[in-house]
């Protein structure tokens, strides 16, 4: 084993001995490590809130744990806990998006949740408890989640659309591909984007809520009887699917008002608000009678496997995942808590946007975060397309796509 692997073990074995003490007798509790000092990454957005919680944090307990802060972003944290740790300074505690969890997890580069699974397991949404764990063990502390939902032009459509229908009927006096005006817009090669018609009736990317590799849903009936019901949307969305593909000529569009709604996440939110349009958000509207289940993004904070401080790194980490947390996060960033608790609080008073991500988030399914969900991306769109713009049948894309996925995991196996 080597000096790295080994000091890993020994700091999780210490941790999790310490632990058992301290739940074995009560008069002792869980406390920092001395001289603890903590760098933690998050977003650039976000560091003013983690700023905040940090303080908060030595103030409720009375501990002297020092800080230090680095905007990165989520996709970046992961891949530098697993390119770096062990060889130069990395987070000791990171925040990443769950869908990252399992390669991490691989690589050796987090720490099990040791303080507080049952309690995540017993209060979180569903998809956030998913989203938290790797192989069944507790890694991640969910922090917010968000997922797509209908943004529409009020202008245009006065009224909010409850189906899909309702906007290939509206495309049919609206829609003028020369200039630009589409009733519907989406990434339709995203399949992050698409996936909620592929999973209309059913379908699923991997069994066992998204974590057996061997069993591929993604070809199944139901996953053809979905992609045929999306097809039914190239009357309301007849652009260039890879024109589109670009989230700016998508969203400019739609603040031009050319576009009379677009599937789209709560990070769009503010570029919306800018641009002025007269535009509200809506849940996902039911297409076939169906309610689509979209993909949901958990923002998870992960405890470095190569901290020194794994006591002081895990008490934090707990901290940022507390109700009294999930509060002040959303209070000061407007990132929503995956808390039903904390949810059904916040959505009293909550805006038009915050109000229509709740919602869509009980119609939400995690995604799945093992590492062979990176080969559901590129024989996806290429399916999505086939059948889209080259009028492929729904089968036989599907059954290719899925013949391609099992192949590139059986190579890595």
């Amino acid at each position: 084993m080597s000096g790295v692997g080994m000091n890993k073990n020994l700091i999780a074995a210490g941790l999790i001995s310490s632990l058992f003490v301290a739940s074995a007798a009560s008069a002792q509790t869980i406390t920092p490590e001395n001289n603890a000092k903590l760098l933690i990454w998050t977003d650039s957005t976000t560091v003013d809130y983690m700023e905040h919680a940090a303080k908060a944090f030595n103030q409720d307990y009375g501990y002297d744990v020092e800080f230090s802060f680095r905007g990165l972003a989520p996709i970046d944290s992961a891949s530098r806990l697993i390119q770096d740790g062990g060889s130069a300074r990395v987070a000791d505690v990171a925040e990443i998006e769950h869908d990252l969890l399992g390669r991490l997890v691989v690589a050796g580069g987090a720490m099990e949740n040791l303080v507080s699974a049952p309690r995540i397991d017993s209060t979180f949404m569903q998809n956030a408890i998913d989203a938290s764990k790797s192989e069944g063990l507790s890694y991640g502390f969910p922090v917010s989640f968000a997922t797509t939902a209908l943004f529409y032009n009020k202008d245009l459509l006065p009224k909010a659309p409850e189906t899909f229908e309702e906007l290939i009927e509206f495309s049919k006096s609206f829609n003028d591909k020369k200039a630009h005006k589409y009733a519907l817009l989406w990434d339709i090669q995203n399949y992050y984007e698409s996936r909620s018609f592929v999973t209309l009736f059913g379908a699923y990317e991997f069994g066992n809520n998204g974590t057996n590799a061997k069993d591929i849903g993604i070809n199944s009936e139901k996953a053809q009887q979905g992609l045929a019901a999306m097809k039914k949307l190239r009357v309301a969305n007849n652009s260039n699917p890879i024109d589109m593909r670009n989230a700016q000529v998508r969203r400019g569009l739609f603040s031009e008002g050319k576009v009379a709604a677009i599937i789209d996440g709560p990070w769009a939110i503010k570029g919306y608000q800018d641009s002025g349009i007269n535009y509200g958000v809506v849940p996902m509207p039911k297409l076939e009678g169906q309610q689509p289940r979209t993909f949901s993004t958990v923002r998870l904070a992960v405890v470095s496997s190569y901290t020194q401080y794994p006591k002081a790194a895990q008490l934090f980490a707990d901290y940022l995942s507390s109700e009294k947390m999930l509060k002040q996060r959303f209070e000061m960033t407007k990132a929503i808590p995956p808390v039903q608790s904390v949810m059904e609080e916040i959505i009293v008073d909550a805006d038009e946007a915050t109000y229509a991500i709740i919602t869509q988030g009980y119609y939400s399914d995690a995604m799945p975060s093992i590492p062979e969900m990176g080969f559901i991306w590129s024989p996806m769109a290429s399916a999505i397309t086939a059948m889209w713009v080259n009028d492929k049948s729904p089968k036989e894309v599907l059954d290719r796509a899925r013949s391609i996925i099992a192949e590139q995991i059986e190579l890595q196996e």
